[in-house]
């Protein structure tokens, strides 16, 4: 170390009094950069080539200087070079030079250039200047900014963004400084220029990189539309914008909505079908409610769970109403409404047969009433046919045709029947399509002057309607005239039967005498024991 450290001094010591033998401009071969901030410093390394072809024994940094693009020297850095001298530098050899420069503020921010000189001998003695030359960039201000990016946290890569989704903003920050930097930092999502999200705050920049993170949430109550999402990064040295534009949707779309059938009776099956088509899993409210008219008559609300793809929607209607009929239907989210639609039926209500009741009399006449309901809004022909019999033969039989207007109609028929019979009736009415019956029995007993019974096959619902009042003298089977005679012979008949008994024949009948019964003696049915027979023996037993 000694050794090499005696011609290095004396290379200095003599240099100033040795002319050079020749200079080479391009002896010395760099790709390195420098960039330093305006009123900062920079450090780094920088690695020199030998491209001057030959050996160097002794090699000395001697002058650093700066121009501009110009030529001109500027001032205001200052260079620092570890090490300064360096000693047997082959050709193609590359060594590493730590370097410190400073930039004074009142530098213009620009591209320059650092000279470097060097003094080289080589074993020989000979003497050459070397130069080098290093690109240096003055920067205004000490911060990079990186590209910024945006994305649905939910779903990277998608164009578009759901309600209930967020978008996250990110970007790099480059602190090429030795000091902390504050920015100001802020986003905005709009649409058509009305901020539905917007929020700021101020970072503090370290030297070094900066992941700066943003999370803009999409609410459920945002607006289906194109969405603009502003980022801008500032500070006193300079700024950075970006933007990006995304569609914002539900995700749930209703396609169309259908009806089972547009005519339905009363109380009988009828079903809406909605079509909807849903990019993501969902719960939604679905919301009927039935009108007749502008009145509404039904209305109920329930909860719905979605799948991603298409599903249709069985949806229950009312009819247990009558008339034309409109069903809304709605899906909705919280307060949003997703989608709605209306569908239009109609439920025919027939008339019945709501009550049938009867009144007697003791000459064998009765009245049956009659009352049918129409519960539609118009008015409906109906034929009302009835039958009035015994168990061997049919007394009336006949039907009566009439048109019904809404509401309750009462109709009244007058017959006579026998008197002491078991007498029959059914009564079927046939109106809109459908046909309902009535049926049940009477007696009339004679000495009873009036006997009332009431058949009810339906629940009686009471309104205002008109009644007529029919009396039948004949029926499609008989005649009134033939039975009353039949019943008075038959009354002659049992008159002189009862007469004749009560006063014949009781002439001829004997009064039956019982005869006393006789008493016995209870010793008569007395046996007397038998005397027990004794045997005797012929001896004693023989030997």
């Amino acid at each position: 170390m000694k050794r090499a450290l005696v011609p290095i001094l004396l290379f200095i010591l003599l240099v100033p009094f040795v002319s050079p033998v020749s200079a080479q401009a391009g002896g010395i071969i760099t790709s390195d950069r420098i960039t330093v901030v305006r009123g900062d410093y920079s450090t780094g390394t920088l690695h020199l080539t030998n491209g001057g072809g030959r050996s160097y024994r002794v090699v000395s940094l001697r002058s650093v200087w700066v121009e501009d693009r110009n030529g001109n020297v500027v001032s205001g850095f200052n260079v620092t070079f570890d090490p300064r001298v360096f000693s047997d530098w082959g050709p193609g050899e590359t060594i590493l030079v730590s370097y410190n420069v400073s930039c004074s503020p009142n530098v213009s921010a620009g591209n320059y250039t650092l000279h470097l000189r060097f003094l080289a001998s080589t074993a020989g003695g000979s003497l050459y200047i070397l130069f080098a030359k290093v690109p240096l960039t003055v920067l205004p201000t000490p911060l990079k900014f990186g590209p910024a990016d945006a994305y649905v946290a939910e779903r990277p890569g998608s164009p578009y963004v759901f309600n209930g989704e967020r978008i996250v903003v990110t970007s790099h920050i480059i602190n090429i400084g030795h000091r902390t930097v504050p920015v100001n930092a802020s986003v905005s999502f709009e649409l058509n220029g009305k901020p539905y999200f917007q929020t700021s705050r101020e970072i503090r920049v370290v030297p070094g990189d900066r992941l700066v993170t943003f999370i803009v949430p999409v609410g459920y109550d945002f607006p289906e539309g194109r969405y603009v999402l502003h980022y801008a990064l500032s500070y006193p040295g300079g700024s950075y914008v970006y933007s990006r534009a995304f569609d914002v949707r539900f995700g749930v779309r209703l396609v169309g909505i259908s009806v089972r059938s547009n005519e339905v009776r009363l109380n009988g099956e009828n079903e809406a079908y909605l079509t909807v088509l849903s990019e993501r899993g969902i719960g939604l409210n679905l919301t009927v409610v039935t009108y007749r008219g502008n009145e509404p008559v039904a209305s109920y609300t329930k909860g719905i769970s979605l799948g991603s793809g298409t599903d249709v929607i069985t949806v229950p209607l009312v009819t247990n109403v009558s008339g034309n009929l409109s069903a809304l239907i709605r899906l909705s989210f919280g307060n949003r409404t997703i989608g709605e639609g209306r569908v239009n039926y109609s439920v025919v209500a027939p008339p019945v047969l709501e009550n049938v009741t009867y009144e007697t009399k003791e000459n064998g006449e009765v009245t049956f009433s009659v009352v049918i309901l129409n519960p539609s809004d118009s008015s409906v022909v109906g034929t009302l046919q009835y039958r009035i019999y015994t168990e061997d033969k049919v007394l009336y039989r006949d039907s009566v045709r009439r048109e019904l207007p809404p509401g309750t109609s009462h109709l009244r028929i007058t017959f006579r029947v026998p008197v002491g019979k078991e007498i029959y009736y059914r009564f079927v009415l046939i109106a809109g399509g459908s046909m309902g019956s009535s049926t049940g029995e009477l007696y009339i007993r004679s000495p009873q002057t009036t006997t009332t019974s009431t058949t009810s096959p339906t629940p009686t619902t009471p309104t205002s309607s008109t009644g007529t009042t029919t009396t039948a003298g004949s029926g499609g089977g008989s005649s009134g005239g033939g039975w009353v005679v039949v019943a008075v012979i038959v009354i002659v008949l049992l008159a002189v039967a009862a007469w004749y008994y009560l006063n014949g024949g009781e002439k001829k009948r004997k009064k039956r005498v019982r005869p006393k019964p006789r008493r016995r003696s209870p010793l008569g049915r007395f046996k007397r024991p038998k005397k027990p027979d004794f045997k005797e023996g012929n001896g004693l037993p023989k030997k």
